[in-house]
């Protein structure tokens, strides 16, 4: 059974570790409610944090553009 320590640490056992996919240095938050208290791993937004800006070049652009130049003009078809 896990103990609190007295500064306020706790060892998440295992077992929970496993099914929540959890590793060091992982964030996690406590949800309250009607007296229980959840456990719960961040929804990870750093793995999204690498392609912040990763479109940039495209600004101001509009999707109609950047779709057209995707596709490349109808004679570029080889036929």
């Amino acid at each position: 059974m896990p103990r609190l320590t007295q500064k306020g640490q706790v060892t998440i056992p295992l077992v929970v570790r496993r099914m929540l996919h959890l590793k060091g240095g992982d964030e996690i938050f406590f949800e309250i409610q009607d007296g229980k208290v959840s456990l719960r791993k961040k929804a990870g937004t750093e793995s999204l944090d690498k392609y912040v800006g990763f479109l940039a070049h495209l600004q101001g652009r509009s999707s109609d553009e950047i779709v057209n130049e995707l596709r490349g003009r109808a004679d570029d078809c080889g036929d």
